[in-house]
């Protein structure tokens, strides 16, 4: 129960200043009392001029030295004895003076305050020098015969009550140290929960920059050491580290596409970039367990002469705290690899401190970091394992930011309701599509949608809007899909390259349409024009190809409701295309009669008449179909293509046959511009697909854009 006095050597504690507040404030409250009352005692005659002058200089004289002591040294752990010894004088003299029994009584007021202080050693060493006063004041006044038998009672009293009320002091101080440890274990487990917390974040944050790991903590370990070389004290440094700790937690609101950029940065991005000192200071504003934990997040990109950011403080404006941490970030970004250079030369980053003294930095924070580089005095960072609780909850917390990092960004990317790209992102992702040089745009309009949301309702217009999203989306040639307005989807699909695909396409999704009508009663009204137009050529401008498939729409609304459109280059395309078919009906109609005429084929292809008797033979044997495909080639009419340019065109197109038919079809030239396809027992949709993919080799192989192919397709079943 009694512990052990302490004399040896203390240390002074920040916890210790409120404790000798209260004692200090606590006794200089008891003296004032005293002297009002032994004034009032003076005045009535009962205490005599010299007396209340002695008794003043015993207790208001040790209470001023302390009161002063305590305003030099506030958490000195030693003014607890400076207090008691002071007190122990003016005791001393009033018990040898008094001559009433109950100043041995003055010492209670003492005993409630050491209580604070839970010392059980100090009222314990209290308690024995007072029974010693006592003691001696009693003996002396037995000895003069003050004290008698029949007053001995009052002398039991007055040595019960003070061994009773010095119990009671070591009780209670001894309680109060067990309460006060247990909240000074709280108070440290809260600490290491919030250090470990600070810790987590911050390495999360650097997290996000793959260049700047470790960054935060290098920033809070310089900014402690300047601190601590300005004279600031340890709990300042503290507190002035664990500022440091966040000064980046703002970056969490800035997209990794901009932390990480390899290249210059947009005016839009760097402005995204200086938001982080105003998001970090928002997060941390309302937080009160470290004072001004904010000011380190939002000023450290302040310059001391004017010229930082936010707002451009200069000088004393800036807060001091922000000012070092400005310096340690400058010097962490100077001796780290950045994205954007390597990390500079020692003898460089001195220099630059140097030379920004006055305008970047604080003059005394920067020479403070000169002096610690120069003297070799700087806290380096430490390679140290973070706990595993530390480690765990950095790489959730890491998780948890990914995921709203990614919702954060779906919502900037897709419109909301539809699923599909929002206007300003599609427009970006269009253009990329579009400058590739191949592929289909479609524009999807919903028919009178104005009348639909005025009277079938908002929420049946959001249904039509949904539907139609799913069904663009539902194409197996996925594409890129954003809705450009309130009523219309623009589409591209690199893999649709001919105008017989996107009519197979915009067939399919009028069929699919149809379908969900008839399924749901409520999309009765729902009809969907649709705008195409052919990518021509590599660079195209989206803009271009947007309004030819604008132009298409606008026929394709005229022409009937839900009907669709495709934008021709011109009348001279449409005629060869037409001449194209008609070779193909001439070939079948030759084939279909070449039984009845005499000699050969009229086409002088032997290879041919051979190849086809025989897939007919093995069809009808099998009762197999076969289908016969013509290609042409088909020149743009701003360029003239040579002889020898056509034949390597050809050559490219005999590849493109050759790696996507089967083994068991069969190819052969019909002229210098056409080459012939026999396919064996495919049914329509897989004749589609194999024309697609010989379309997609061929443009894959031929990269200058100048000639397209036009192909035709018919059944030759029972053709013999």
């Amino acid at each position: 129960m009694f512990e052990r006095f302490h004399f040896e050597k203390r240390e002074d504690r920040p916890g210790d200043e409120r404790l000798n507040a209260g004692m200090v404030y606590g006794w200089l409250v008891i003296v004032v009392v005293l002297m009002i009352s032994y004034t009032i005692e003076m005045f009535r005659g009962y205490r005599t001029e010299s007396y209340l002058l002695y008794f003043s200089l015993v207790t208001v004289v040790p209470a001023i030295i302390v009161f002063l002591l305590y305003h030099w040294r506030p958490q000195w752990f030693y003014l607890r004895y400076m207090v008691l010894i002071g007190y122990l004088i003016m005791y001393t003299y009033v018990m040898a003076t008094g001559y009433s029994i109950m100043v041995f009584s003055y010492i209670l007021p003492l005993l409630s305050l050491l209580v604070l202080y839970h010392d059980v050693g100090l009222v314990v060493l209290t308690g024995i020098i007072v029974l010693v006063i006592n003691g001696v004041q009693v003996y002396f006044r037995i000895s003069s015969g003050v004290i008698n038998s029949e007053s001995l009672s009052q002398v039991e009293i007055q040595i019960g009550c003070l061994v009773l009320c010095f119990t009671a002091s070591i009780v209670g101080a001894k309680i109060y140290g067990i309460i006060d440890k247990k909240n000074a274990k709280f108070r440290e487990d809260m600490q290491e929960m919030t250090i470990a917390t600070i810790r987590t974040i911050a390495n999360t944050i650097d997290a996000k920059d793959e260049y700047t790991t470790g960054h935060s903590r290098r920033v809070s370990d310089y900014s402690g050491s300047i601190a601590a070389e300005l004279g600031y004290t340890e709990d300042q440094v503290a507190d002035i580290k664990f500022i440091a700790l966040l000064h980046d937690i703002g970056k969490i609101g800035v997209p990794d596409s901009v932390l990480n950029k390899p290249g210059k940065l947009t005016d839009d991005e760097y402005q995204l970039m200086k938001n982080h000192t105003i998001i970090g200071a928002d997060i941390l504003k309302d937080i009160g367990m470290i004072p001004e934990i904010d000011v380190g997040a939002k000023y450290h990109h302040e310059r001391y002469d004017g010229r930082g950011y936010p707002e451009g403080l200069e000088g004393d404006e800036i807060p001091k705290i922000a000012r070092i941490i400005a310096v340690a970030d400058a010097y962490d970004a100077m001796t780290s690899t950045r994205i954007y250079r390597n990390r500079l030369d020692p003898s460089i980053v001195e220099e630059e401190i140097e030379k920004g003294l006055g305008t970047q930095f604080d003059p005394e924070a920067g020479s403070a970091m000169l002096r610690l580089l120069r003297e070799g005095r700087l806290v380096q960072e430490e390679h140290y394992e973070e706990p595993k609780e530390v480690r765990e909850a950095t790489e959730l917390l890491s998780r948890v930011m990914e995921k709203q990092e990614e919702q954060l960004a779906s919502n900037y990317m897709h419109d909301e309701l539809t699923g599909a790209y929002n206007r300003n992102y599609g427009i970006k992702l269009l253009q990329e599509a579009t400058r590739q040089g191949q592929g289909t745009m479609f524009i999807f309009d919903i028919d009178q949608f104005h009348v639909v949301n005025e009277t079938e309702g908002y929420m049946v217009g959001d249904i039509y809007l949904q539907t139609v999203a799913k069904l663009i989306d539902s194409f197996r040639e996925k594409g890129i899909v954003a809705r450009f307005g309130a009523d219309e989807f623009v589409a591209v699909f690199p893999r649709v390259i001919t105008p017989e695909h996107a009519t197979r396409m915009a067939e399919k999704f009028r069929e699919k349409l149809n379908a969900k009508k008839n399924e749901q009663v409520s999309l009765g009204k729902l009809n969907v024009s649709i705008g195409i137009a052919m990518i021509d050529h590599e660079k195209e401008e989206f803009n271009v190809v947007y309004e030819r498939a604008d132009k298409a729409l606008y026929v394709a609304k005229h022409q009937s409701e839900d009907g669709y459109y495709i934008h021709w280059k011109g009348a001279d395309e449409i005629e060869r295309q037409k001449k194209a078919s008609a070779d193909l009906k001439s070939l079948v109609g030759v084939l279909k009669n070449r039984e009845k005429s005499q000699g050969g084929l009229e086409v002088d292809l032997p290879a041919f008449t051979t190849m086809l008797n025989y897939i007919t033979d093995v069809a009808e044997r099998n009762h197999q179909h076969v289908r016969l495909l013509l290609f042409t080639l088909m020149s743009d009419q701003e360029h003239r293509v040579s002889v020898d340019e056509t034949d390597r065109v050809m050559t490219i197109l005999e590849r493109a046959i050759l790696k996507s038919i089967r083994s068991v079809d069969a190819t052969t030239k019909y002229s210098s511009t056409q080459r012939i396809v026999l396919l064996l027992n495919m049914d329509e949709d897989q004749v589609h697909v194999v024309t697609d993919r010989i379309m997609m080799e061929f443009y894959k192989m031929y990269d200058k854009k100048q000639i397209n192919i036009h192909y035709d397709s018919a059944d030759l079943s029972n053709t013999k």
